[in-house]
């Protein structure tokens, strides 16, 4: 029996794709298991990513709002619907990611949970935040000066951001649920985060300046590219502003230009002193 049937018939017999001892599972045996076993996705809700999805998510919407200039009373409001329905999909979300982790190729796992897990949960987000503005104002206090579509705007790419962070720390071991051996503590979790942090923002910088230092320039300069114009996209597609989208793009370059020159000189300290 060769190695693929062995793997397609462990993921068969397995109702959970954590049972799988395999380290690689490819994108068409991770959905077929999805869809076999659906309720996988609830048994193993994943209660870390839900507490601090919705922490963070409350905490930008409060900032949001408050420097929008909303009242205390409506941004409160918006801070615990956010709080509420976020604890219950990024803990969903959270269980779908940790379900690509070991999806291959990687790659192709890494743009189906960085399209489809914002797609979800804004889908959500902007259904739940309209209803409470438009139809229940009388009883849940409504945005005054367009905090909603602020924050609304922003929050795609904080979700973008959020997917890719999340299943790159879950490739690492952390924030698993349900994962037997592999699960470790919250606390120990929280630990390893900073690191991972590090590494997560580091990654673009260095792939620059590796691809620069190889003499691959146009390799350089797509990666670079592909940056900002990925960011004004989905800014712009989201919020529905054309000007949203040429300015963020310009923005997030900016950003990344100042931030591989950061890491170029840390690497050049390591390397002079650190590493020596």
């Amino acid at each position: 029996m060769t190695n693929v049937e062995e793997i397609h018939r462990s993921i068969a017999e397995a109702d959970d794709l954590e049972e799988v001892e395999e380290q690689e599972i490819s994108i068409g045996d991770v959905f077929r298991s999805l869809a076999q076993h659906p309720f996988q996705i609830i048994m193993r809700w994943n209660w870390k990513s839900a507490l601090l999805g919705a922490v963070l998510r409350a905490s930008f919407y409060f900032t949001v709002y408050k420097a929008s200039k909303e009242s205390w009373i409506v941004t409160f409001t918006a801070v615990i619907i956010e709080l509420a329905f976020r604890f219950v999909t990024s803990g969903i979300s959270g269980s779908l990611v940790q379900s690509f982790r070991r999806a291959t190729p990687a790659w192709l796992a890494t743009l189906i949970v960085t399209i489809s897990l914002p797609i979800f949960s804004h889908t959500i987000e902007y259904i739940t935040h309209y209803s409470q503005e438009h139809f229940f104002s009388n009883v849940f206090a409504a945005s005054e000066n367009n905090a909603r579509q602020k924050a609304f705007g922003i929050s795609v790419l904080f979700s973008v951001l959020s997917a890719l962070f999340n299943l790159f720390v879950m490739r690492h071991g952390v924030l698993l649920v349900g994962a037997g051996r592999e699960t470790k503590s919250f606390g120990s979790d929280l630990k390893r985060i900073p690191l991972l942090i590090l590494e997560f923002i580091t990654f673009l910088p260095l792939q620059i300046l590796s691809f620069m230092n190889k003499g691959k320039i146009l390799a350089a300069i797509g990666v670079f590219s592909a940056f900002g114009l990925a960011i004004g996209t989905l800014l712009g597609v989201f919020r529905g502003k054309w000007s949203w989208a040429w300015t963020t793009a310009l923005g997030a370059w900016a950003i990344m230009l100042v931030w591989t020159l950061v890491v170029a000189f840390g690497v050049r300290i390591y390397r002079q002193y650190v590493k020596n």
